[in-house]
């Protein structure tokens, strides 16, 4: 004859609010553990020019209102014009009156305005989420 054992493990709701929104719970650790994923392979997938936008990955994570949150966000101010790219218009001076001064073929231009064609997007934190976040059983929000 087998021998059964039961037991029975009674959690109070603060010890369950702390369980599953503390610092070091495992609700936190895991949507921690997503973001870092996350945030490195966005650092990985992020087109280069300066270096200056890949360096500006960050991640955070914590609670606000009893639900557990994590994002990855680049917050220099042309980040969003490189993710989701931006269409034909017009650049002018800073200043009235001025003029814009740039090299092209090797020689030096100053014109008032430029035609700018545009630039595609290169949605390279959205692929990051895609591949790291919606296997680990997230959903993307916009």
């Amino acid at each position: 004859m087998a021998l059964v054992i039961k037991a029975r493990v009674d959690l109070f709701q603060g010890e369950m609010r702390q369980l599953l929104t503390g610092p070091v719970g495992p609700v936190v650790s895991f949507v921690r553990s997503v973001a870092r994923r996350v945030r490195t392979r966005a650092v990985l997938k992020c087109p280069v020019d300066t270096g200056r936008l890949r360096s500006a990955h960050r991640e955070e994570v914590g609670v606000r209102l009893g639900q557990v949150y994590g994002f990855v966000v680049n917050d220099v101010e042309y980040a969003e014009y490189v993710h989701d790219g931006i269409g034909p218009h017009i650049i002018r001076p800073r200043r009235p009156g001025g003029v814009l001064r740039f090299e092209t073929g090797g020689e030096v231009v100053f014109t008032t305005y430029v035609d700018h064609p545009g630039t595609r997007p290169q949605p390279w934190l959205r692929e990051a989420m895609e591949e790291v976040a919606v296997p680990a059983g997230f959903r993307i929000v916009r």
